[in-house]
């Protein structure tokens, strides 16, 4: 989300523009954010100097179009209501911010029937919907750009189509996510607790009103899948990547499930992290195993403190991929926002413009992808023990730890059955986070 507030502003359309006529479909944050660099002179005369043709906006389609948003749209640029009026032959490329995979969905497709090229920021869509967008794109001979829909303005998709493609991606992990970011990292910074960060994120905007989506890892999922989709080669289901860790201890003899994402984590949890030296954070990962199969999950994990993605802070998100030969590369930048997502559209505007077509680039049709659950294998685990205190470990969890405190210990590597059968002796409830190994 955009949080910085916008002054009304009159801007004139673009006078002689060469570029593609464009239809907005979405006028929230980041649709205002883009109509107000399509429809300034200055942003235009910037794009012409870099050897662009410059886009123009010729029509928007809301559903709202009365509410404030701080910016005067020309009269000669249509508004209209049903994202049908702008599928006409005075539209060259439709942008879709609408949100949401039902109507959404809807009108990419009805755009790709009229012959029209698409940009989109929106995960839902891509990650839910997209290997039939794709065939539906390829058969109609349009093309799709999505590069604002992971990382806002951070363009790792171009690196994994472009720059990468003499690599082969082996894995993937990082913090997709700058509202779980910021929560943790205030919680464990203030020393407070969940469910008081949270409400002043929301007071803030830092959080949606609804931030289940977030909180719950689904955000995060969506943009492993599109990641998963360029580096591997096929789309997988979003309702296969586990986004908790697991019930173990007291927590699954007594039915406790486990939850979604970040709001079952406590400052207690935080604390005792910190003083082993790690940091607990919203991690999402992706292992390449060979043929159309990768492992991987959206989880909180424990990360050392001072790597990169344990020292990440805020609302930054990092990603980090490892390929081969190229080695390890890490991008890191603002995730979210009105400002840096726009820019990521308007550039795939001006991709298409250029001719440089859809995301996934010369890479084949794409099929589906399998996911297996990378908790399933060995590693190490945090494991946070309830009401521990002063009397320490008992001796059936001392004999796991690597290293302690008075709340929990560090295991070496185990499978989760033999985790689950080990904890399982001693009658407390516990959390046990999968542990971030470094990178190579």
């Amino acid at each position: 989300m955009d949080h910085d507030a916008q002054d009304m502003t009159t801007l004139p359309a673009v006078p002689g523009s060469t570029g593609p006529r464009i239809g907005l479909l979405g006028l929230g944050t980041v649709g205002t954010a883009v109509a107000q660099r399509l429809l300034d002179p200055a942003w235009a005369a910037g794009v012409a100097a870099r050897g662009h043709r410059v886009p123009q906006l010729v029509g928007i389609a809301d559903l709202d179009l009365d509410r404030a948003r701080g910016l005067a749209i020309p009269s000669e640029v249509r508004q209209v209501t049903a994202f049908g009026e702008l599928l006409d032959d005075d539209v060259d490329i439709i942008i879709e911010l609408m949100g949401g995979a039902g109507v959404a969905g809807d009108a990419v497709l009805a755009a790709f029937e009229a012959g029209k090229s698409v940009v989109t920021a929106n995960k839902d869509l891509v990650a839910r919907r997209g290997r039939e967008l794709e065939d539906a794109a390829r058969e109609a001979g349009v093309d799709l750009r999505f590069e604002a829909a992971v990382m806002a303005g951070v363009p790792v998709l171009g690196a994994l189509v472009g720059e990468l493609a003499g690599s082969r991606v082996d894995r993937i992990r990082g913090i997709l996510n700058g509202t779980t970011n910021h929560i943790l990292s205030t919680m464990a910074s203030d020393a407070r607790e969940y469910d008081d960060v949270l409400e002043e994120a929301q007071r803030r905007g830092y959080a949606e009103a609804d931030p289940s989506s977030d909180v719950g890892g689904l955000d995060a999922a969506y943009k492993l899948v599109l990641l998963s989709r360029l580096a591997w080669g096929g789309w997988a289901d979003i309702d296969g990547l586990r986004r908790s860790i697991p019930a173990i201890g007291n927590s699954a003899a007594d039915g406790r499930s486990a939850v979604d994402g970040i709001s079952a984590i406590k400052r207690s949890h935080l604390s005792a992290a910190a003083r082993l030296g790690l940091s607990i954070k919203l991690v999402a990962r992706a292992e390449r195993l060979g043929g159309a199969a990768v492992r991987g999950a959206v989880t909180p994990m424990a990360v050392a403190a001072g790597s990169p993605i344990g020292s990440t802070h805020g609302v930054t998100n990092i990603i980090e991929l490892t390929a081969d030969p190229a080695g390890r590369v890490s991008m890191a930048g603002p995730g979210a926002g009105g400002a840096p997502t726009s820019s990521a559209v308007l550039a795939d505007v001006l991709a298409l413009s250029a001719g440089a077509g859809s995301t996934w680039g010369q890479l084949p049709p794409a099929g589906g992808l399998e996911i297996a659950d990378d908790l399933v294998g060995p590693q190490g685990w945090l494991v946070l023990v309830e009401g521990l205190g002063v009397a320490g470990l008992p001796d059936a969890l001392r004999q796991l730890a690597l290293a302690s405190t008075d709340e929990g210990f560090v295991t070496p590597p185990l499978a989760l059955s033999e985790l689950s059968a080990r904890v399982g002796l001693v009658d407390r409830a516990m959390t046990a986070y999968p542990i971030l190994a470094e990178a190579s």
